[in-house]
């Protein structure tokens, strides 16, 4: 079922309402009308011959272009959005299989984000580092704890650095709880930047900021806070989040903890037939939270990308603009594929294996379509899944889109 107009709706007293007002008022401020002496031509008539944008032929894209293979999601869901409205969605499948209890996959059912929690730490970053009168090119080196000793080159450590996976630091994207602890942080800071600054995808880049903004934020507050404790790091990182995200849009209890084992989304490969194969199932990010782990429902990323796309009750417009100009928390430029406009996303992707013929997890993107004030979710709890003329999710999306543009 495609749901259409359903409006996320602003916290009460907004700042903006006064600025919405403005705009609706701008929008109806004229009205220009053209005459002509020439009775036989109507300049009705008059065509651009541009490509236009069809939402709908956009969401039958996406529907089937992931379902171009044999290889479908066990379960899935597409959130669209115009001007920050709810415009389609639907959700497909099953969040668990008859293997583990049948649950249907819905939209308001969690799932594990993936990296696409990055995009919401920068977001958090952007807000602390203007409170302590801060920029993205400042150094770390003074917001870590006192008792960590710091290897070559992390003097010069910026935020931007990290933000762009670009420290040079030495870490891998496995081994999660060893890697992104506590004690895998601080032997990361230790070791210090021993390879190039150049681009490197580093999940310990996005986990370091859960040390970095209750360090932060201690500043700001009134209270102190004991970055020395692991979990203390834990519990002020989620709880800023909490407080100066999620609450700001009406999202209570978003967190690094999923539901109930019993009842929580779990994740497949789609190539399995063996309909006997158990899911696999995500137990708490608490303890590595930062590049990835926050439990959210389809519907609730999507309204976390209409706010910061839409308004600036998540960040201001030149915190956004920033954000987007150096591509902080998200993908690189595609400027091959970004044909209507710079698109701007964040994938996420877990894996037990990295043959994706046999290995179980996640895959989540969203994409935001800036020129024409569209954006997109899309969330599977499966690996291997056959998607038209690509194996990258965003790709796919990219596809979608600018195929949806045709002639008048």
């Amino acid at each position: 079922m495609t749901t259409k107009n359903n409006i996320f709706t602003l916290p009460k007293k907004s700042r903006f309402v006064k600025q919405i007002m403005i705009n609706v008022l701008l929008s109806t401020f004229s009205l220009i009308s053209f005459t002509s002496c020439e009775t036989d031509n109507d300049i009705n008539d008059f065509q651009t011959n541009s490509p236009v944008f069809d939402l709908d032929l956009f969401e039958q894209n996406l529907i089937d272009y992931i379902e171009a293979g044999g290889d479908s999601p066990i379960g899935w869901a597409y959130t669209i959005s115009k001007n920050g409205n709810l415009a389609r969605s639907n959700a497909y499948g099953q969040a668990r299989t008859s293997a583990d209890g049948a649950t249907d996959f819905t939209l308001n059912k969690e799932i594990n984000v993936a990296s696409v929690t990055k995009f919401y730490t920068a977001i958090a970053v952007m807000q602390l580092l203007e409170a302590n009168d801060l920029t993205i090119e400042d150094k770390i080196t003074d917001w870590l704890p006192d008792s960590w000793a710091q290897g070559p080159g992390v003097s010069e450590l910026s935020f931007k650095d990290l933000l762009k996976h670009e420290s040079g630091l030495q870490s891998t994207n496995n081994n999660f709880d060893t890697t992104l602890g506590y004690d895998g942080l601080k032997d990361c800071i230790e070791t210090g930047v021993v390879n190039s600054k150049t681009r490197n995808y580093l999940n310990v880049n996005f986990a370091l900021y859960r040390v970095l903004i209750p360090s932060l934020w201690s500043t700001i507050s009134n209270n102190a806070i004991d970055i020395e404790n692991d979990a203390n790091t834990q519990f002020m990182y989620l709880l800023y989040m909490q407080e100066n995200i999620f609450n700001r849009l009406s999202l209570p209890l978003v967190g690094c903890v999923p539901e109930d084992r019993e009842t929580s989304t779990l994740y497949y490969n789609a190539n399995d037939s063996n309909t006997n194969t158990n899911g696999q199932y995500y137990g708490s990010w608490n303890n590595k939270s930062g590049g990835g782990g926050y439990f959210m429902t389809t519907l609730e990323m999507a309204k976390v990308n209409a706010f910061f796309e839409q308004t600036e009750v998540l960040v201001t417009k030149d915190q956004r603009d920033q954000m987007k100009l150096h591509r902080l928390g998200m993908d690189t430029e595609d400027a091959a594929d970004e044909i209507h406009g710079n698109y701007y996303g964040k994938a996420g992707s877990i894996g037990t294996s990295s043959d994706a013929t046999v290995s179980q997890g996640v895959r989540t993107q969203i994409v935001m379509f800036p020129s024409n004030r569209v954006d997109c979710v899309i969330v599977m709890n499966s690996q291997g899944v056959t998607l038209q003329n690509t194996t990258s999710l965003r790709q796919m999306i990219y596809n979608a889109y600018n195929a949806a543009w045709v002639q008048p």
